[in-house]
């Protein structure tokens, strides 16, 4: 291989790579119905965290990322930033079929956490986010870091978003 071939493949190769991970990510199936299946299984009275956050915690955090999505995230990481990293992690967690983000990092600009809430009403506000993002028919808001998205990238966002927090969760006996 020459310098000039080297060089052009050295520069096609970031795009191709996104452009790869975008393509698998649209055929993955994301379906907030088996969201819902799995919330409704919850017994609020058991449930625990193995995290920082209690599991009120986590779910009101997951109802609020929903919430934004249709009317507006207080604040947003730069257009530079959702442009470049934004866009390559999400293409690469819809990939992957996995969101990686610290698990107790607060959306930027929302309301605090009420640690007492009880977990039956976190569950039901969360059910109605959910719920209320399905029916949703109206344009949807940017992200605060990955930007601009179609409701289909909404799904996969907020679909990876509820497994990796759910994870956390645990039915205590």
């Amino acid at each position: 291989m020459n310098r000039r071939q080297f060089l052009t493949t050295a520069a096609w190769s970031p795009v191709v790579l996104v452009l790869g991970a975008k393509f698998i990510a649209t055929l993955r199936p994301y379906s907030l119905q088996d969201m819902l299946t799995r919330l409704r299984a919850f017994n609020p009275e058991q449930l625990a965290s193995v995290g920082s956050w209690n599991a009120s915690q986590i779910l009101q955090h997951c109802a609020q990322s929903i919430r934004y999505s249709i009317r507006g995230y207080p604040q947003h990481y730069s257009a530079v930033f959702q442009n470049t990293a934004g866009k390559l992690a999400l293409n690469l967690f819809a990939a992957s079929g996995r969101m990686h983000h610290p698990l107790d990092e607060v959306i930027p600009g929302a309301p605090e956490l009420v640690p007492g809430l009880p977990n039956d009403l976190a569950i039901r506000e969360l059910m109605y986010e959910i719920q209320q993002f399905i029916n949703w028919q109206g344009e949807m808001a940017p992200h605060f870091a990955y930007g601009s998205l179609s409701k289909a990238q909404y799904y996969s966002v907020h679909y990876l978003h509820l497994d990796s927090h759910l994870a956390q969760i645990y039915q205590r006996r």
